[in-house]
């Protein structure tokens, strides 16, 4: 009689603990920032390959997106973002953006398909920036921003006898050295230890850094020699570890 009690007992307690996996709140809610969390690392490596025009291989990562964020969808709204009124808008709208550029990428244009999936960054910044969020991958989006501030000053080359567009530069490149060094500091431990990480961050300070020098020396080659090393490994960076 009393090993039947115990494994009742057993039986009642193993119930109790799969209740609460399958049906916890807490657990769902944590899937769901898992899977924007992997849909978004498969979303910068289509946009990588999109933009290199490597339509093959970006299907297949935008293919996988667009079934992870069916995951986003049908799961709770995450804890930080459960009480926002427009989540769900949000979220809907990136699953017909990728949506979109998946259709576009199985049509052979990768330049649309790119087109139709850029807009979801912002999208997914807005929602958690917002809603008081502050993420690496964020913080990488902010950098590739800074970046575009730099390139502006590519084409064309500058006029170094301008003292506004000298400043100009310098400021840019500031923002962009400064946020990386944010970025940098909010990397999770999983990412930060990677030698890849350590060698391309510590090249990507190398290379804003040197754009202070080449300022100074009034030559605009120089300055366009640094801009073209420094969007290749703010690209890189995007590709790699974009969050």
């Amino acid at each position: 009689m009393q090993r039947f009690i115990k494994m009742i007992g057993t039986r009642l307690l193993a119930g109790a603990v799969l209740t609460a996996v399958f049906f916890s709140p807490n657990i769902a809610r944590a899937d769901a920032l898992t899977s924007i969390d992997k849909a978004y690392e498969t979303y910068r490596t289509a946009s990588s390959y999109l933009r290199t025009e490597n339509t093959g291989l970006a299907l297949l990562d935008l293919a996988a997106t667009v079934d992870t964020w069916k995951e986003v969808q049908s799961a709770p709204a995450p804890a930080p973002l459960a009480k926002d009124p427009k989540y769900s808008d949000a979220i809907n709208e990136i699953a017909a953006m990728l949506e979109k550029g998946l259709r576009e990428a199985e049509a052979g244009d990768p330049k649309a398909a790119r087109a139709a999936i850029t807009p979801v960054r912002d999208v997914l910044f807005d929602l958690r920036r917002r809603n008081g969020m502050d993420t690496y991958a964020d913080c990488i989006t902010e950098l590739n921003t800074a970046m575009d501030a730099v390139f502006a000053y590519r084409r064309p080359a500058p006029d170094m006898s301008d003292s506004k567009i000298t400043d100009g530069m310098r400021k840019a490149s500031k923002v962009y050295e400064e946020t990386l060094r944010k970025c940098r500091a909010l990397a999770p431990a999983t990412i930060s230890s990677d030698p890849e990480f350590v060698r391309l961050f510590d090249g990507t300070k190398n290379s804003v850094e040197s754009m202070y020098p080449a300022i100074d020396s009034g030559s605009a080659n120089a300055v366009i020699n640094v801009i073209r090393e420094l969007i290749s490994f703010d690209r890189i960076i995007f590709f790699r570890f974009g969050g």
